[in-house]
């Protein structure tokens, strides 16, 4: 990084330069002179003795433009792979702080998922000894039941004479005496039975409990092993963007040096192709950093929408919008590859006027509520944008917002206000870029939205991203 701004110092000082000493490096070819000095800076310079340059001698710059023109010329292309390398090294500090977050990240889930292990290994050793002692009491509670039934049979052993024995034993007290048992008895054996009959609900309860605690500690394992598996995915697609954003650095890098001996064409056409990959790579590396820091909001709790529910419908964010750009592929160059196709957009483009309300499409949990910043600070990408996680995994993303209405953490209800229509980051106009992902994986909003669209539904150039 250290070594990218040296070099773009040397190429700015370079197109700083007057416009003299631009010319003096203007591209010649062979026999071409170089334009004269004035005829103060040397003795040889004098009229006396410096002959008129013949018009066979005379530059020739490429037709219909001169030295002058064409080193102009060259400095705009010039400029314009200026501006794709600073942008470049600021989206190279912005994957290089979200790699380092991620591998983070990593390092704490495999700390999360050890600690998780742990916990369902000790729920699991005090389920077996809790199921042990349960099944122990329930025993003990089914002889106690026999036992006590065993007392009753007894006692009504004799109930043919029953009434005739308790005349003659002078009351049930004296009956239970007559045939080997007292009322103490009876009442220890049902205590007895109360009290282990107590113990058998109890130890159920917790054994419940435990099997519930078992399978949400499980669960949460689970999910933090598909974490980890998914972060490494992440962290590895990064780390190939790092690879190949210095790929189109070290090409621009090269297309400067050719420059210099280039004719205004060549130049417009090296400056335009390394644009092209440059901004590719550059939202490749926005979406990807996006998916990073919405990663690592997952774990919030997640709000249920009973009409999403009932209807798999969402709430349209913008009512009456204008349709700019539809989902699926696209010639916008800006836009990242996706689904095998090299640009592809991941969402609608809902135009209207600035400063019109955005609606949430369904309840849930804010997960992102932030500007999308390079290196430098300067808003790129989806600009100032919302995530809203909602159950079943799905997740809807409101880009290039004017003003953000809500938090991260905040539970919101659908039609909620949750910020304000502009034209942040990578926009060409004021628009809500709006995006359905399910389990992170971009869907077309209009499946899940109801049929009555927007003002128009055919895409109308001007307005993208």
């Amino acid at each position: 990084m250290a070594t990218l701004g040296l070099m773009l110092a040397g190429v700015l000082g370079l197109l700083l330069a007057p416009a003299g000493a631009l010319a003096a490096i203007s591209p010649t070819g062979p026999g071409m002179l170089s334009p004269s000095p004035t005829p103060s800076s040397t003795p040889a310079a004098s009229p006396s003795t410096s002959p008129a340059p013949s018009p066979v001698a005379s530059p020739s710059p490429a037709p219909g433009a001169s030295p002058k023109n064409q080193s102009l010329q060259n400095r705009q292309a010039q400029g314009q792979l200026i501006g794709a390398l600073t942008a470049s090294e600021g989206h190279a500090l912005l994957l290089e702080t979200s790699v380092n977050q991620a591998e983070l990240s990593l390092i704490a889930l495999g700390q999360q998922i050890l600690d998780g292990e742990k916990k369902v290994s000790g729920l699991d050793s005090r389920l077996t000894a809790v199921s042990a002692l349960h099944e122990q009491v329930s025993g003990r509670l089914a002889q106690d039941r026999t036992q006590l039934a065993t007392v009753v049979r007894r006692l009504y052993k004799h109930q043919d004479s029953f009434f005739v024995s308790l005349v003659r034993a002078g009351g049930f007290g004296g009956l239970l005496e007559t045939i080997g048992y007292s009322d103490v008895i009876v009442d220890r054996e049902r205590s007895l039975v109360r009290s282990v009959q107590a113990d058998d609900v109890a130890l159920a309860h917790a054994q419940t409990t435990l099997e519930r605690s078992r399978s949400a500690k499980q669960d949460v394992l689970s999910r933090l092993v598909l974490f980890r598996t998914t972060l490494a995915a992440e962290i590895a697609n990064e780390q190939s963007l790092q690879g190949q954003l210095q790929g189109t650095i070290d090409e621009a890098l090269q297309a400067l040096d050719a420059m210099q001996t280039d004719s205004p064409e060549m130049a417009a056409r090296r400056a335009k192709l390394i644009q092209m990959k440059t901004d590719s790579v550059l939202s490749q590396i926005e979406q990807a950093v996006f998916a990073q820091q919405n990663f690592a909001a997952t774990a919030q709790l997640i709000a249920e929408d009973p009409v999403l529910t009932a209807t798999g419908k969402l709430l349209w964010p913008i009512p009456h919008a204008t349709i700019t750009q539809g989902f699926g592929p696209t010639a916008y160059v800006f836009e990242a590859a996706y689904a095998g196709f090299p640009h592809f957009h991941t969402g609608l483009d809902l135009a209207v006027p600035l400063g019109t309300p955005v609606f949430a499409a369904a309840d849930g949990v804010v997960v992102l509520a932030r500007p999308m910043t390079d290196a430098t600070g300067t808003l790129v990408g989806y600009g100032n944008y919302v995530v809203i996680a909602h159950d079943a995994g799905l997740k809807t993303l409101y880009g290039h917002l004017l003003a953000i209405g809500v938090k991260e953490g905040d539970v919101v209800k659908r039609g909620q206000l949750i910020g304000l229509v502009g034209s942040t980051g990578n926009s060409t106009g004021p628009h809500t870029h709006f995006e359905v992902r399910i389990e992170n994986s971009p869907v077309d909003p209009l499946q899940m939205l109801p049929l009555v669209a927007p003002q128009a539904a055919t895409p109308i150039p001007g307005i993208a991203n």
